[in-house]
């Protein structure tokens, strides 16, 4: 999630524009059309960016109609420019992004409630997504109340929930804000905001599902770029992790930062630091980047990167597609 300071300047200036109307005034919109547009501040692509490990070939600003749209805090890459995003109020919105920059087979829809369960933000604030491409399963992790939950191929309903006891004392804003499954088997969770010390957070490994009621945690240090917090990790080919960062202050404005994390330094009770191969920031299109999905195409390694516009008009949901560059593929931190 945004720092408090960052929404509420959003929140004051979008309010001063004398454009609120209160929610209870306007009637919910169901539209399922996601549309793209190329954003002004993209540059000529090809564009590389730092010693151009990361190359980007394309950029777009997502918008739609509904209601329930924005916010978007995960994203998974189920191939051939088909994605799905999560956002922070337990929205999942599919697009398919074509070669002509169209968006195709675009829905917006929330996740399945278990029953009983209450449709809050408090309750629903989902902030992380993984995939197991054999069975088709999905597993979210949500913060406020801490837990990860487990879903049927499809998102068809929600299958089980876990309360894992290592997660029980993270801060409410600083859940599960990042969450892969490894090809072994095994899950990583890292925390926005759970402080092992200044400027270092745990994360925590599973060896088996971490919904299953004996699910046991081994713990890690993770030590994001200065200032910096993780927002989300996926999954290279060859088992290394990437992992997106974001920044906020008042004087620079918005940053982002792309690392890679060894696959052999993912261990229990180790520090694990990435090794930063990309910074976004103005006037490169940069918003509060959330969400990040490795998928492949004609043999190159896709990276894609997405932003969470906090429901505020004032920022941007934008999708931003990159090639991972064959030397960062081989080379290690």
């Amino acid at each position: 999630m945004l720092t408090r300071a960052l929404a509420l300047l959003s929140l004051l200036f979008f309010l001063g524009t004398g454009a609120f109307v209160a929610d209870s005034q306007i009637p919910a919109n169901t539209s399922q059309q996601i549309t793209l547009r190329r954003p002004l501040d993209l540059p000529r692509l090809p564009h590389a960016i730092g010693d151009g490990e990361l190359v980007l070939i394309g950029g777009w600003e997502l918008d739609s109609d509904n209601s329930d749209f924005g916010g978007f805090s995960a994203l998974h890459a189920v191939g051939q420019g088909r994605l799905l995003a999560l956002s922070d109020a337990a929205i999942l919105a599919g697009l398919t992004v074509t070669g002509m920059g169209l968006a195709a087979d675009s829905f917006i829809a929330p996740l399945p409630v278990r029953k009983g369960e209450r449709s809050t933000k408090n309750d629903q604030d989902s902030e992380s997504l993984t995939h197991d491409p054999v069975s088709g399963r999905y597993w979210i992790g949500f913060e406020q109340r801490h837990r990860i939950r487990r879903y049927s191929p499809g998102f068809a309903r929600a299958e089980a929930t876990g309360k894992p006891a290592a997660m029980q004392g993270w801060p409410k804003n600083g859940g599960a804000e990042a969450l892969v499954r490894r090809s072994d088997g095994s899950f990583v969770v890292f925390s926005e905001s759970r402080s092992v010390r200044r400027g270092v957070t745990i994360g925590l490994i599973y060896k088996d599902d971490p919904v299953q009621r004996d699910a046991r945690a081994e713990a890690f240090a993770y030590q994001p770029p200065q200032g910096y917090r993780i927002t989300d990790v996926a999954a290279l080919p060859d088992g290394r992790l990437l992992a997106l960062h974001r920044r906020f202050n008042f004087v620079e404005g918005v940053s982002a930062k792309i690392g890679i994390i060894a696959a052999g330094s993912v261990r229990p009770r180790a520090l694990v630091r990435p090794r930063i191969i990309a910074t976004l920031k103005p006037p490169f299109p940069t918003d509060n980047m959330e969400g990040i999905a490795i998928d492949s195409e004609r043999g190159r390694t896709i990276v894609w990167v997405i932003s969470d516009d906090n429901y505020l008009n004032v920022q941007r949901t934008l999708l931003l597609k990159f090639v991972l560059n064959q030397r960062a593929a081989s080379r290690q931190p």
